[in-house]
């Protein structure tokens, strides 16, 4: 896994809680059974591993994950020698964990469960006697690394073949050119028309910039919402690039679209990013000539894209059809 998995927040938090419940009743099993001196360890990480859980849930990030791991390695590593009949499961936990919490791939993951591998045997007896352990340990490093090769291949499929924007209710770039070249075939066949209504978001950099990635998805999807609320079902729209959409409006004229992309900036005058920061939004038209192929089409559109963006942060809008 090159990336992080980017777990849920729920399952990071479940886990946190889990680790945290496991600690304190190991805790209390010390002071039942009457080692005093081993109890303050697994204590004091529970009460770190609660306090961190209770934070993640309001702002995920991966400092959860590395003190899962941490507080794994270390709990491990001095409960080794004290157990009796559990020293393959506590093994083989830490080879999930490393593939779990660390943002490595399956290859480095396995590197590093090997050369973790003397250090625990000679933790685990005080020499290197007890190899008997290794054969459980290298099975399961070596299904770890087996399931992280698959997650990678299957989430890589996945990212390929979705045609949907990560960031928003948009098809991909990809999808939206192949699906606007049939749109285009079907318009000429039909003798019917096309227009492609080119938006602009020009706010959204700036408001990452100011208000962080959250504010910047929330104006994406705010757009989305607006659009599909105004749209009819068959229309399409997809995200060209980082600030432009294409809104496909099959069989639809100028006026049509015109009328369509009234009623969508109405309806995002009233939407406010702040209190005091209205949504605002760039736009033209772009309608299929008689005749006109899809290269010509493609080429044109793209062209009527980069306009747009240099009059709209010019300050000068072009708001007329491009014909």
């Amino acid at each position: 896994m090159t990336d992080h998995p980017h777990w849920a927040p729920e399952l990071r938090a479940a886990a946190g809680i889990v680790a945290t419940l496991m600690l304190a009743g190991l805790s209390i099993w010390h002071y039942l059974v009457g080692d005093y001196r081993l109890i303050a360890l697994p204590a004091a990480v529970a009460c770190l591993l609660l306090i961190t859980t209770l934070s993640t849930l309001r702002r995920p990030t991966r400092t959860m994950d590395y003190l899962l791991l941490v507080c794994g390695y270390l709990v491990t590593f001095m409960q080794l020698p004290t157990l009796d009949d559990f020293h393959t499961l506590w093994l083989c936990a830490l080879v999930v964990f490393n593939l779990m919490l660390l943002p490595l791939s399956p290859l480095l993951t396995l590197a590093l469960n090997l050369v973790l591998m003397p250090a625990w045997i000679v933790r685990l007896e005080g020499s290197f006697a007890a190899w008997n352990h290794t054969q459980p340990y290298l099975t399961m490093v070596a299904i770890v690394a087996l399931c992280g090769w698959e997650f990678q291949r299957q989430r890589a499929l996945a990212r390929a073949t979705d045609p949907n924007d990560p960031d928003c209710d948009a098809v991909n770039h990809h999808t939206l050119h192949e699906r606007l070249e049939g749109e285009v075939d079907r318009a000429r066949h039909l003798e019917q028309g096309l227009v492609v209504l080119i938006l602009h978001l020009p706010q959204l950099d700036i408001t990452s910039e100011q208000f962080g990635p959250r504010a910047q998805l929330s104006q994406l999807d705010l757009l989305c919402r607006a659009v599909r609320s105004r749209c009819r079902d068959h229309d399409i729209l997809g995200r060209q690039n980082h600030a432009d959409f294409w809104l496909v409006l099959p069989n639809t004229s100028e006026s049509g679209a015109l009328l369509v992309l009234k009623r969508l900036e109405q309806m995002l005058d009233n939407i406010r990013l702040t209190d005091t920061i209205p949504v605002t939004l760039c736009s033209c038209l772009c309608t299929l000539r008689p005749g006109e192929t899809w290269p010509d089409f493609e080429q044109r559109l793209e062209k009527s894209t980069f306009d747009l963006n240099i009059s709209c942060h010019s300050g000068t809008q072009a708001l007329t059809p491009s014909s």
